[in-house]
């Protein structure tokens, strides 16, 4: 496993037009992939925020899938405390970082991945590795 991908990546290929350059990474790196309890958590709200309708199933069928194929990490005792480290780094630099994208970031460092992401951005300061397909 050398990638965790976050939950704007994984959820491309749903699209009506999806960016083809993330589907064909997505579809090249398939066993290299994995994602956290917390990014299934954001692809799994989103799903459920839908208004009942034909998308709103064939997303709950594409997640069922999903689930149950994709490696995911649990959130344990060691990304809490990683997690900790990381926040209370920032804060003595003066900086913040959203709950969920810190948690986010603390799986990948825990377990030197790269997280794949649009929002390279939101985890520039984070110090983990970054890749963004979109580009």
């Amino acid at each position: 496993m050398t990638y965790l991908v976050d939950a704007n990546v994984l959820s491309e290929p749903t699209k009506l037009k999806p960016n083809s350059g993330v589907v064909r990474w997505l579809t090249l790196q398939e066993t290299n992939v994995a994602i956290d309890s917390v990014i299934l958590g954001e692809l799994y709200i989103g799903v459920l925020t839908l208004p009942r309708s034909r998308k709103r199933t064939e997303l709950e069928g594409w997640f069922k899938v999903l689930a149950g194929t994709v490696d995911c990490i649990p959130w344990d005792a060691d990304i809490g405390r990683r997690w900790a480290l990381l926040v209370s780094d920032l804060k003595r630099k003066g900086e913040t970082i959203p709950l969920l994208d810190g948690m986010i970031a603390a799986t990948a460092l825990q377990h030197n991945l790269t997280l794949v992401t649009r929002n390279t951005h939101d985890f520039e300061k984070t110090g983990v590795k970054l890749l963004n397909p979109f580009d």
